[in-house]
């Protein structure tokens, strides 16, 4: 028998992956499509979240900005300053509150109003007294002439648009504009890392929704892609044992926690 070997530990092996890829969404807070791409983003970041960034940014067109200031009556119901503002609090936090507004007014038909706004920065827990004052300042309005300035650099110029980029920022970005089959995005992704990935699962169906406070079928469908008959049978199982509720508009289905 050979003698044991004692084997020094190596304490500088690094957890995270060797690669991660950076993705920039460019959305329109008003746009169909970039809601719908969403749902295709937070499965990404599922699958993939220890090799993938995602950062959301509120396309600054001309277009765009000027569709946030119709629907504003002041600084303070602007939705494209708004964001900035939350975003100053964290990314996270910024999708989050632009997630709970859009919960609020997609299903209800209500225009963006203050109240709205300050609703949304409270579930998504930010720090309202710094968010209101944030909303005038100086730093959102210099944040979306950066965003800009990102924009014209990679020559987006309609939403949604990605934009990926690997570790190697001396590469161009791939741009991939409007909403595209998943498989796309997924090949992308094994392409830029150049590794073998193992994909995570998503979470339960109920911690999902318990998670997001409101979700649509169709988003439910893009995350998990089960058959229709299973999906339903699922939902119908946590709906009879009062975990969740069913809420309908415009023909669209879309599940809550149960309060």
């Amino acid at each position: 028998m050979k003698p044991l070997q004692l084997i020094e530990c190596q304490t500088n092996i690094p957890l995270q992956p060797l690669k991660k890829i950076e993705i920039y969404s460019f959305f329109d807070p008003f746009c169909k499509d970039s809601w719908e791409l969403k749902s295709i983003l937070r499965k990404l970041q599922i699958e993939y979240n220890p090799y993938i960034e995602i950062k959301h940014i509120l396309l600054p067109t001309l277009r765009i900005l000027t569709k946030c200031q119709a629907q504003s009556t002041t600084e303070d119901d602007n939705i494209a300053l708004a964001y900035k503002a939350a975003e100053l609090q964290g990314r996270k936090k910024a999708a989050m509150f632009l997630r709970y507004l859009q919960n609020e007014t997609m299903t209800k038909n209500d225009i963006i109003t203050r109240e709205l706004l300050m609703q949304s920065a409270a579930k998504a827990q930010l720090d309202l007294d710094t968010f209101a004052e944030d909303i005038r300042s100086i730093h959102v309005t210099n944040s979306l002439k950066v965003d800009q300035h990102i924009a014209r650099e990679m020559e987006v110029t309609m939403s949604p648009t990605l934009v990926f980029f690997n570790e190697n920022y001396e590469d161009d970005g791939l741009k991939v504009e409007g909403v595209q089959p998943y498989a796309i995005y997924t090949y992308i992704i094994n392409e830029l890392i150049e590794m073998d990935i193992e994909k995570e699962l998503p979470p339960t169906i109920y911690d999902y929704i318990a998670q997001n406070e409101l979700v649509s079928e169709t988003e439910l469908d893009i995350i998990y892609e089960w058959p229709k008959k299973i999906l339903d049978r699922e939902l119908k199982k946590l709906k009879l044992m009062s975990l969740i509720e069913e809420v309908n508009y415009n023909d669209n289905k879309y599940w809550r926690k149960t309060e």
